[in-house]
C-alpha cells in the first residue's frame, strides 16, 4: 500500500472522501457474495474490503496533524475487542445472553452517551437509519404515536422525488426534534417526558 500510494498516480490523488463511494460499493458486493454462498466470490470481496481498510489507513498516515497508520488501527481494534469480550477471553464458560449483556454494558461505558441518538451513523441508507432511530427510541420509552408518518412509511412513484432523499430528510428532522426534547431538561426519559417536550 505504501508503494501504491507513493508511485500510483490515481492512488496519490485519493482522499477519504473520494473513496467513500468505493467503500459503499464494495460493501454491497460483499453482501452479494455472502448471499451467493460462493467461496471464491466471498474470498475476493473480503479482499476488496480489506483493501479499503488498508487504503484509508494509509491516507490517514499522510495527515499533517495527528496521523495514524494500519498498526494503530489494529491496536485500537484489539484493545476494543479485548475490553468488550473479557468474559469470553478469560477462558471461562459464558452463555450467549451474558456475552451480549457484557458487550452492551462495556460499549455503553466506553461511549458515555448524552443522547439516545448518539452513535447512530447518519450516513447509512435512509431506511436503515430510520430503523436504527426507532430501535433506540423504543428502548427509551418513546411513544409510538409520536413517530411522524413521514418516518413511519414511504410512498414510491415512478416519476416522483427520491424516496431515499425524502426519508433521510424526514429522519434527520425527527432526530433534530428528539435532541430538542432531550435538551429540555434532565430526568427520566418517560413517555410523559417525550409528550411534554417533543416539538410539535
Amino acid at each position: 500500500m505504501d508503494r501504491l500510494r507513493r508511485d500510483g498516480p490515481w492512488e496519490r490523488e485519493q482522499t477519504h472522501e473520494s473513496l467513500r463511494r468505493y467503500l459503499v460499493e464494495e460493501t454491497y458486493e460483499l453482501l452479494d457474495a455472502i448471499d451467493s454462498g460462493d467461496r471464491d466470490h466471498l474470498l475476493e470481496e473480503l479482499g476488496d474490503i480489506l483493501l479499503q481498510v488498508l487504503f484509508h489507513a494509509r491516507i490517514a498516515a499522510d495527515r499533517p496533524d495527528d496521523p495514524f497508520d494500519i498498526d494503530e488501527v489494529a491496536r485500537a481494534f484489539t484493545t476494543k475487542i479485548s475490553a468488550r469480550t473479557q468474559g469470553v477471553l478469560s477462558g471461562n464458560e459464558i452463555d450467549l445472553q451474558t456475552q451480549l449483556e457484557e458487550w452492551e454494558t462495556r460499549k455503553a461505558a466506553e461511549k458515555a452517551r448524552g443522547s439516545v441518538l448518539d452513535g447512530i451513523a447518519t450516513g447509512q441508507p435512509a431506511l436503515a437509519l430510520a430503523q436504527k432511530v426507532l430501535e433506540r427510541l423504543a428502548a427509551a420509552d418513546f411513544p409510538d404515536d409520536l413517530v411522524p408518518d413521514a418516518v413511519r412509511s414511504v410512498r414510491v412513484f415512478a416519476d416522483g422525488p427520491s424516496v431515499e432523499d425524502g426519508l433521510r430528510a424526514a429522519v434527520l428532522q425527527f432526530m433534530a426534534d428528539i435532541r430538542v426534547a432531550e435538551a429540555a431538561g434532565p430526568g427520566p426519559r418517560t413517555a410523559e417526558f417525550w409528550r411534554t417536550n417533543l416539538p410539535r
